[in-house]
């Protein structure tokens, strides 16, 4: 059966390969717009932590030699900054803040949250990295960092967690910023199908469900081309590719968390994972529960056992958190700060308003992840419209809504369930619902958990389950196909 089980993997690879390429389609020619990953894998191999690639235009590289800059970054910054009509755009989601140099003589680092309204009271407030808040009159109290772009003004950086550029770094040493992240995201794609088919085939073998090798054919292409899944894996980009390599992680996790058999590489997996999606540092959750909670219930014996599981498998955990907080430190003094407080210098109205994460981003959240249906008008063409902030989960993967119906609530049903909540409570509470998406994207992070605890609750695999897992791979098709080619569809 495991001989077996390799062959329908690497044909499973294959599959899914082909499938996403061929939804990705011209984007395989080219990178994404996007390269933050790459530009940080350059940044790594330079020795630095910020970057410069912010401040480039097109306008620079009219006069460059040859070997001014790295093989494909002209090319890079002009796809960054030109629309695909040709028009110019700023650049997305890189971290900034100003460093300011007072008449005093005196250095300071932060930001102007309310600098962009001019009639605000606050437009004068400076919030310093160090956490102080300072009022300062740029044209009276400032030598010189107030406004520009130099190096001796702002200071960018990447806020995304590093662990993405780390696997770059390779392949940026070899091709520099020409690295294709589209076909960097599909082949991790196309080993997240492996993966997940492989976790299914193991649960089986282990006696945690009943599924066929069918059924797990199935849910493999449920999960692949019938969730988010899908969408995400076909657009490179520095948001997706983190989601993809994500899912990576977890499903690779879960796989040494299930027994609790390897609790040392199931560690060091979610501390990989909490350095490319924060968020999946709660799938060790389902840890805890398994070691402490024996078939549901609280442990009476074998504490020496179950507390060696739990400190091998807590050590790596802590070991990339220390890593991290290092990282974090060095360049916002903040160790907690990845540097999502900083993008548009600290502008983004929600975030200034209510911080990175608050009760207030609840409810829209809860809708953009669950709820958000299409809209059907005829008032317009196209008569379908989609919201950016994108489909919930009963529109893009309606299957899973039957979890509720499972026969089979075993513990570790259970427990992947609770984990999966676990998981998706910080992106709950996020300042941004996903924006801009064909469905909820963040749910990538707790998506394997739900499809997993559908195999394990073993509702069979009906006729009507099929077409329900059959509408969800053409709802999910819809949006690999359109999300980002046709802007029409999307409000």
């Amino acid at each position: 059966m495991r001989g077996n089980n390799k062959k329908i993997a690497a044909l499973v690879f294959v599959v899914c390969l082909l499938g996403l390429g061929l939804f990705a389609w011209e984007r395989v020619l080219q990178p994404s717009p996007h390269f933050h990953f790459v530009d940080l894998a350059h940044s790594f191999m330079s020795g630095r932590l910020d970057t410069d690639s912010p401040r480039r235009s097109k306008r620079d590289f009219k006069k460059a030699k040859a070997g001014d800059y790295p093989a494909g970054y002209s090319e890079a910054v002009t796809r960054q900054t030109t629309h695909f009509n040709g028009s110019s755009r700023g650049w997305n989601d890189w971290s900034s803040y100003r460093i300011l140099t007072l008449k005093s003589g005196q250095e300071l680092r932060g930001v102007f949250p309310w600098f962009d309204k001019k009639d605000d009271p606050r437009k004068n407030e400076f919030h310093s990295l160090d956490g102080n808040l300072y009022r300062i009159d740029c044209a009276r109290e400032v030598k010189g960092g107030c406004h520009g772009k130099g190096p001796g003004q702002v200071k960018y950086y990447v806020s995304f967690p590093p662990f993405p550029g780390v696997l770059m770094m390779p392949a940026a040493a070899i091709w520099h910023y020409n690295v294709n992240d589209v076909w960097f995201t599909l082949l991790f794609a196309a080993l997240n199908g492996v993966l997940i088919f492989l976790l299914l085939q193991y649960l089986a073998a282990t006696g945690h469900s009943r599924r066929s090798l069918s059924d797990n054919l199935w849910l493999t292409a449920l999960f692949v081309f019938g969730t988010v899944h899908f969408f995400s894996s076909v657009r490179g980009e520095v948001w997706f590719t983190a989601l993809i390599v994500g899912v990576t992680i977890n499903l690779l996790a879960l796989y040494c968390m299930v027994d609790l058999k390897r609790p040392i590489l199931a560690g060091l997996l979610v501390g990989l994972g909490l350095a490319t999606r924060t968020p999946l540092v709660f799938v060790s959750v389902l840890v805890a529960l398994l070691a402490l909670f024996p078939q549901g219930k609280f442990r009476r014996d074998d504490w020496g056992g179950t507390f060696a599981t739990l400190l091998k498998f807590a050590l790596p955990v802590a070991l990339c958190l220390v890593v991290l907080m290092l990282y974090n430190d060095a360049r916002f003094d903040d160790p907690f700060e990845f540097g999502h407080s900083y993008l548009l210098e600290g502008r983004r109205d929600a975030v200034r308003r209510h911080g990175l994460m608050s009760s207030w981003f609840l409810g829209p959240n809860l809708s953009a992840a669950f709820l958000n249906p299409p809209v059907i008008t005829f008032d317009s063409w196209p008569p379908l419209r989609i919201t950016r902030h994108g489909l919930g989960l009963i529109w893009t993967t309606p299957v899973l809504v039957l979890l509720f119906w499972s026969p089979n609530r075993s513990w570790l049903f259970k427990a992947l369930l609770i984990t999966a909540l676990a998981v998706a409570l910080p992106g709950l509470f996020y300042q941004n619902t996903g924006w801009e998406q064909f469905g909820y994207r963040f749910g990538l992070d707790w998506l394997p958990l739900l499809v997993l605890a559908f195999a394990v609750g073993g509702r069979p695999l009906t006729r009507g389950v099929k077409t329900l897992i059959l509408l969800g791979i053409g709802v999910n098709a819809l949006g690999a196909v359109t999300f980002g080619r046709f802007g029409a569809l999307y409000y």
